[in-house]
């Protein structure tokens, strides 16, 4: 109960006393109990002193007795919270209607005109696939426009109500609303409301209602894993539709509509639906190798421009991928054709079917690379792919089973900007050059001025980060920007956000480049002056400048162009989104004049390709990773320790190469340069195989391995050792879709058929989003049945790669291949709903305490205060009673051994209290007493002149007494008597006490004496 006794959860586990709480409270027995002693002690050993000390004495005691025991019990200021927090945890997914989520911020509007803007806060947290804060509970916060930015195609309420338990006040009581259809896709609330209900902390709902009553959903799409080449494909359809409906039945072939429709015109086929679930089967034959994207699409009819029967077009879509094997298939990625043509030539002598295309026509998705066993990269530069082509195809090897071969040239490897990207990983040696190596190294130079386009902070950013991965650790980097100052090591404003020094570990320049400002330049020389002195005192072989801008500043003189030319450092610009009527012809100037490339980004679209360029100019630097021997030299050839050297003791002499360091673990070097380098290597990295020749095909440092006799040879082992295995026409595998969760199921036989028991299978599985891949666990769960549940949760292709190794049937070795399957969900589950789950929502509120709102502020009473835990806030106090309580102690210990004289401290206290202008006017009555008194005695008889001078001095020392002169009441009432008399300035006489019968029987008064003496001595003070 506040203000009294409160007892907590066990028996006197605290207690508190209006504001004052102890956690302990046994420790208070102590104080009746020493209490009692204390007096018994008293009355026996305190019978010497006085009844006021005796008295004082105990209760001092007592005192101490009650702060030392209160101390012990750990007592607790107690303060009680006020305010109420309310946060509002609102569904922003696709699977709520537009209109319901306005009537949400009309609602809540209306609740905060109620607000009480003294002790009610309000809290946002909306949510979809991730929970995004808005806004902290407070008190200020009263306007949204209930944004969200963020996937919409998923529903976490988990994480919703998880984050706004986390933003909770502790100093508040908390209420929180969900306002949702209750359609959660990912997690589970019902486990974060037992949080919730632990915290005590109640969630009302609002459910936010809706239903369609005439929609049709493409449920799936299915189809073999694999089948033959040749091989008719059958594909199941199932539809659900809420009521009857009708339609079209269209099906795509990787992008391509397939003619289902024969003589008929159009290609799609009439469909009729009935209410609930309805399947369909079609066949189509599987005409090539490699992967093969089929899509079904129903095509509601419509009336006017409204779907007849279908509600939403999103869930209008199956898709499903299926693998056709045959033939391996090898696909080449390079620019040159010309010095691509031995190698094509020797493959196609081995029988390795090849296909060359340039980099501008490569698989853009790991599906499209799935359709290849081998992937060739011909000296190809970084920049040429996106940063999601180079996750696809690190995922093509580590978890597909796929080949790669990367052969070098003055494009690849270091020198072609593949450090720091996503392939790195997966080559078999390392991009930066050994430790021991002494390289000519790189120095380049970031100009970075505003970037006044959409996101340009972020942007720009990321493009310096772009540039600086780019980079080997031996290589120089600096980066300057304007930003205005004018103190020391700045040109004109301009200064280095990250001087020119060797890029190491990149740690530091990456902190740096976060503090970047984008100052918006008056001028482009003060930027290039720094760059300049920067890069000329370096001793890189290759410095360069990259500069990016809007075009506005000024162009810098030819004499500092000049400078660059001469020193042969190049400068390349790129142009950004400049302003309205401006251009970046200046920028282009400079570029043409230092001997740099001119780069014009306007468009959107463009911007994506800015890294790509900062890649591609870091890289001029990194010139200095060729090694050239123009007369050649013989490399070492580790012959015998692989089987991709198999006959092969020794090879022509190689005329240059781009310098790479060894990879420790399962990486092989085969091949190795005079320095030790690595010449050719390989590994296997996941499921897949990679092949690292860093010198180049045929043409520039390889002239003499063409007419080498096991020209042929050495490429074809290679090509056949990376390649991803054949597998057996006899393996299949297919799939079946359980929710959130796919269960792959393959069936294994051998050539004639019979079942393949105890196979070992090893896969991995990669998920649309590209970076994120997980292990596929295979158990046997029949003869020659193997079955796997992958976590298929997101929309879009998963593919996964699998490798098996079984025992011959046959008795002889074993038998070993791989396989493919693509599991796609189309579409996001948050597009199946047809109506609201309010049911969960209900349980939610119930398991909390809460309530279920009606959308009507007023009944709602959201404010309520009922029901709320009030939380309260403690802070220790034992320290400072026990402190007091030492203090007092000593006060009891002075009061005993020490015999103060209470009462007397009193009347002293009672004295220094007492009012100065009464002690004054006490003092000034004294001496006008003693002054009427002299004078009554001077009427009635003579006196000599030393004595009127006295007196004249008498009545001069009244006035300074005025101020400086004070007394008591007793020593003014002896003073008043008499008054010696005398003057101020005479000198002493020596005088003879007066017989009572000379002065008519009057004696001399006290004071009169005192005075007398005073004014003799001052007199003899001032003789001296």
């Amino acid at each position: 109960m506040p203000g009294g006794l409160h007892l907590g959860a066990s028996v006197l586990a605290s207690i508190h006393f209006g504001p004052l709480q102890f956690d302990r409270p046994w420790w208070l027995i102590l104080i009746p109990v020493l209490g009692v002693i204390a007096v018994v002690i008293a009355t026996v050993n305190m019978s010497g002193l006085g009844r006021v000390t005796r008295v004082m004495s105990l209760v001092v005691r007592l005192l101490v007795i009650a702060l030392i025991g209160m101390s012990l019990a750990e007592p607790q200021w107690r303060r009680e919270a006020k305010d109420v927090a309310t946060t509002l945890v609102l569904d922003t997914s696709d699977s709520v209607p537009g209109k319901l989520r306005e009537d949400v911020t009309t609602y809540t509007r209306l609740v905060l005109q109620n607000a009480d803007p003294s002790n009610e806060r309000f809290g946002l947290v909306t949510v979809a696939k991730d929970p995004v804060v808005q806004a902290m509970p407070s008190l200020k916060a009263r306007d949204f426009g209930f944004s969200y930015v963020g996937e919409s195609s998923a529903t976490d309420l988990a994480g919703g109500l998880r984050s706004a338990l986390a933003i909770a006040p502790s100093d508040a009581m908390n209420r929180i609303i969900v306002a949702s259809d209750g359609n959660e896709t990912v997690g589970n609330i019902l486990k974060v409301a037992e949080l919730a209900k632990a915290m005590q902390i109640p969630v009302d709902v609002l459910p936010l209602k809706f239903s369609y009553d005439s929609e049709v959903i493409v449920e799936r799409l299915a189809a073999p894993g694999s089948v033959r080449e040749g091989e008719m494909v059958s594909l199941r359809v199932v539809i659900n539709a809420t009521k009857p409906a009708s339609g079209r039945l269209a099906i795509l072939v990787n992008g391509q509509e397939q003619d289902l429709n024969g003589d008929e015109p159009g290609n799609s086929v009439p469909i009729d639906l009935q209410a609930g679930s309805n399947v369909r089967q079609l066949t189509i034959p599987a005409m090539a190798k490699g992967a093969l994207e089929f899509e079904a699409k129903f095509l509601p009819n419509e009336q006017a421009g409204v779907y007849v029967g279908d509600s939403r077009p999103e869930n209008n879509v199956g898709s499903t991928v299926t693998f056709v094997a045959g033939e391996a298939r090898v696909l080449m990625i390079t620019e040159d054709d010309a010095s691509a043509a031995p190698i094509l030539k020797a493959l196609g002598e081995a029988e390795i079917k090849t296909e060359v295309v340039h980099a501008d026509a490569a698989p853009q998705t790991l599906t499209e690379f799935n359709g290849y066993d081998l992937i060739v990269l011909m000296n190809e530069p970084a920049y040429s792919f996106s940063e999601r082509q180079q996750e696809d195809l690190r995922q093509y090897v580590h978890d597909s089973g796929g080949g790669l071969i990367m052969i070098g040239g003055d494009q690849s490897f270091g020198a072609g900007g593949w450090i720091g990207s996503p392939l790195e990983d997966a080559l078999p040696v390392k991009l930066d050059p050994p430790q021991k190596r002494q390289m000519p190294k790189g120095a380049l130079a970031l100009v970075m001025h505003s970037i006044e386009m959409p996101q340009g902070v972020f942007w720009g950013k990321k493009v310096a980060s772009s540039a600086v991965d780019a980079l080997s650790r031996l290589d120089y980097v600096g980066i300057n920007e304007y930003r205005g100052g004018m103190g020391p090591g700045t040109n004109q404003g301009v200064e280095w956000v990250y001087p020119m020094s060797l890029v190491g570990d990149g740690t530091r320049v990456k902190q740096a480049i976060q503090t970047l400002q984008f100052g918006d330049m008056p001028d482009f020389t003060p930027s290039l002056e720094l760059a300049y002195q920067a890069l000329f005192k370096t001793d890189a072989g290759q410095r360069h400048v990259i500069m990016i801008s809007d075009g506005d500043p000024q162009t810098p003189g030819t004499s500092l162009l000049d400078k660059f030319r001469d020193a042969k450092i190049t400068v390349s610009t790129v142009g950004v989104f400049p302003h309205s009527g401006s251009d970046t012809s200046r920028m282009a100037y400079i570029s043409t004049y230092t001997g740099g490339r001119h780069y014009h980004v306007d468009t959107q679209a463009a911007l994506a390709t800015v890294p790509q360029i900062f890649v591609k100019e870091a890289q001029t630097v990194r010139r200095s990773l060729i090694q050239e021997y123009p007369g050649g030299f013989q490399p070492k050839v580790l012959a015998g320790i692989s089987e991709t050297l198999r006959g092969i003791s020794s090879v022509p002499v190689v005329r240059g190469w781009v310098v790479t360091a060894e990879r420790e673990g399962l990486a092989l070097t085969t091949i190795k340069a005079k320095e030790g380098d690595p010449i050719l290597a390989q590994w296997q990295h996941g499921l897949g195989k990679v092949v690292a020749y860093t010198s180049d095909a045929a043409t520039r440092w390889n002239s003499d391995w063409v007419s080498w006799s096991n020209f042929r040879s050495f490429w074809e082992q290679h090509a056949r050792w990376a390649m991803r295995p054949t597998g057996s026409a006899n393996v299949r595998a297919w799939t079946e879709s359980r929710g959130d969760e796919t269960v792959i199921r393959v069936q294994a036989l051998d050539s004639n058929g019979e079942r393949l028991d105890f196979a070992r299978f090893a896969g991995r599985i990669a998920s649309p989003k590209g970076s994120e891949s997980s292990e596929v666990e295979f158990k046997q769960t029949g003869p020659g049945m193997y079955e796997a549940v992958v976590s298929t949760s997101q929309a879009g292709t998963h593919v996964a790669g699998i490798r098996y190794v079984a025992p011959n049937p046959m008795g002889e070795g074993t038998l070993e291949g791989s396989l493919q399957v693509a599991i796609n969900r189309p579409f996001a589950d948050e597009y199946r709903a047809t109506r609201d789950n309010t049911a969960l929502l209900v349980q939610v509120a119930k398991s909390t305490g809460g309530r279920v709102l009606t959308f009507d502020p007023q009944k709602d009473t959201v404010w309520e205060k009922a029901g709320l835990r009030v939380p309260v806030a403690l802070r220790p106090i034992w320290l400072a009673l026990a402190l007091i309580g030492v203090g007092v102690f000593l006060m009891d210990v002075a009061v005993r051994r020490v015999r103060i004289d209470i009462p007397g401290m009193v009347r002293a206290v009672r004295r220094g209290m007492g009012r100065g202008a009464a002690k004054s006017g006490e003092q000034i009555t004294s001496l006008k007493a003693a002054r009427a008194t002299a004078r009554q005695r001077m009427s009635t008889r003579e006196m000599s002149q030393a004595e009127r001078e006295s007196v004249r001095a008498a009545e001069s020392a009244m006035a300074a007494a005025k101020v400086k002169f004070e007394a008591s009441p007793e020593r003014a009432k002896k003073t008043s008597g008499e008054v010696a008399l005398g003057g101020a300035d005479a000198r002493p006489t020596p005088t003879t006490p007066r017989s009572p019968q000379k002065d008519g029987g009057a004696s001399d008064p006290e004071g009169m004496s005192r005075l007398l003496k005073a004014k003799r001595k001052a007199q003899d003070d001032m003789q001296d």
